[in-house]
């Protein structure tokens, strides 16, 4: 029964994931160079958003440092 459940989790989860990644293309009109650039803007954001509010006290000093490289905006 478990095997069952599993796979009917990871059917759906990857029916999901399908259905996110066509959502983002056709966002951009079918642009796949445009989402990926927007997604890693995304990310970009979070890393930054995600360092700037944690506290170091909070952590002692035991942060891992997400280096993201900057994208350059699409024309």
């Amino acid at each position: 029964m478990g095997d069952v459940q599993a796979q009917a989790t990871e059917s759906t989860q990857a029916s999901l994931e399908a259905t996110e990644i066509d959502a983002v293309l056709s966002e951009f009109g079918g642009d796949a160079r445009a989402a990926i650039a927007a997604l890693l803007h995304d990310l970009d954001a979070m890393a930054r958003d995600a360092e700037a509010s944690t506290s170091y006290g909070y952590v002692r000093g035991k942060v891992v440092r997400l280096k993201v490289r900057p994208v350059a905006p699409t024309p």
